[in-house]
C-alpha cells in the first residue's frame, strides 16, 4: 500500500516538474483551437499578393477582375495559377504549434528578416495578411508563421509555387486561339481559307488536294503558340526588324486580323515574337517556331495523280478503260 502512494506521489511531482519546466519556455497552448484556419482573411476580397524570397520580389494586384503583373507594364498573369495559390492559402489548417520562439523563428526560416518567402495579402478594405514560409521539414511540407502570431506550424504547401521572379507568373497562354475561330492563313505565298470544318489551301491544281493532316498540325501550331517569357513593350537593338524571319497573318471569325511577325537573335534557342495586337514582345521556344517556319505547300498539298496511281482497284479500273 505504501509503495502504491509511493509512486503515485513521485508521479505527480514529475507532473508538476514537467509543468512548471513546459510553462517556463513560453510555449502557452492551452487557449489554442486545433480547427482554425492558418490565416483569417477574406478569400473573395483579395485585391494585391506580394511574393518576396529576399533577392526578387513580385507583385500581383487585381484590376476589374483580372490579375495583373504592375512591374511588368500590368502584363496579364496566370489567372488560373494566382487563384489556385489563394486557394491553398486560405485553407491552409492551423494544426499543432512546433515552436514560437524567435530563435525557433530564425532556425525554421519564418522570421522577420530571415525567410523562404514572405507573402503579403492585402483585401479591399486594406486589411493586410501576412504569412512567412520557410525550410521544408519533410515532402512537400513547410514551417511557416502567420505575421502577427508568434506560433510556428507546419503545413502542407509547396515553396515552389509562390515564386518571386515575375516571369514565373505570366500568362504563358496570351496568344492561344480558338482553332475553330480561324477562318484563314496567309505564310510565305501559301494561303488556306476555311470551308465548313476544315482549312483547305487555295489555288489547287485540278490533280492536287489538301493534305488535311498537314493543314490540322498547322493550325494547331499557330493556334496553340505559348511564350516562354515576356521581353517588354520596346523591341530591344539586337532585335531589329531588318532581322525578321517570316510572317503570318491569320484572320480570324468576325474578320479580325492578327499578324505575326517571327525575329530569330543569333546564337538563341528563341524566336521573338511580335504579334499586332499586343504591345508586347515574346520569347517563343525554337522548337515551337521551326515547324511553323518550315512549312511549305508541298507538305500542305498532295498529289491526287500519285494516290490514283498507287490504288490497285484504280489500276484495274485504269486497265479496263484501256481495253474498252
Amino acid at each position: 500500500m505504501k509503495k502504491g502512494i509511493f509512486f503515485l506521489s513521485g508521479l505527480l511531482a514529475a507532473q508538476l516538474i514537467l509543468a512548471a519546466i513546459f510553462n517556463s519556455t513560453g510555449e502557452e497552448y492551452g487557449t489554442f483551437q486545433v480547427e482554425e484556419k492558418l490565416l483569417s482573411f477574406n478569400r473573395q476580397s483579395v485585391t494585391m499578393l506580394q511574393i518576396n524570397d529576399g533577392t526578387d520580389s513580385v507583385k500581383l494586384e487585381k484590376q476589374a477582375g483580372k490579375w495583373l503583373l504592375p512591374g511588368s507594364n500590368n502584363f496579364p498573369a496566370s489567372q488560373s495559377q494566382v487563384e489556385q495559390v489563394l486557394d491553398k492559402l486560405a485553407a491552409l489548417d492551423k494544426g499543432w504549434p512546433v515552436a514560437r520562439t524567435s530563435r525557433a523563428a530564425q532556425r525554421f526560416g519564418v522570421g522577420e528578416e530571415q525567410f523562404e518567402r514572405e507573402l503579403i495579402l492585402l483585401e479591399d478594405d486594406d486589411t493586410r495578411t501576412t504569412l512567412y514560409v520557410g525550410t521544408s521539414p519533410g515532402f512537400r511540407k513547410v514551417y511557416v508563421r502567420p505575421g502577427n502570431k508568434d506560433d510556428i506550424f507546419t503545413a502542407d504547401f509547396n515553396t515552389w509555387e509562390v515564386s518571386a521572379k515575375s516571369g514565373d507568373w505570366i500568362d504563358k497562354e496570351i496568344l492561344v486561339l480558338d482553332e475553330s475561330s480561324v477562318q484563314r492563313i496567309r505564310m510565305s505565298g501559301i494561303i488556306l481559307q476555311r470551308r465548313e470544318s476544315e482549312l483547305l489551301v487555295a489555288g489547287l491544281a485540278e490533280n492536287e488536294e489538301t493534305n488535311a493532316e498537314a493543314s490540322r498540325a498547322l493550325l494547331g501550331k499557330l493556334a496553340g503558340l505559348r511564350i516562354r517569357s515576356l521581353l517588354g513593350r520596346e523591341m530591344e537593338s539586337e532585335y531589329s526588324q531588318d532581322e525578321l524571319v517570316f510572317e503570318v497573318r491569320i484572320t480570324n471569325e468576325g474578320g479580325e486580323v492578327l499578324d505575326y511577325r517571327f525575329f530569330k537573335p543569333e546564337n538563341t534557342s528563341y524566336h521573338v515574337l511580335k504579334r499586332s495586337d499586343l504591345d508586347y514582345y515574346f520569347e517563343v521556344a525554337d522548337y515551337l517556331v521551326d515547324p511553323v517556319k518550315e512549312t511549305t505547300r508541298q507538305k500542305l498539298v498532295q498529289d491526287t495523280t500519285a494516290e490514283m496511281s498507287s490504288d490497285p482497284a484504280g489500276d484495274e479500273r485504269n486497265g479496263m478503260n484501256d481495253d474498252s
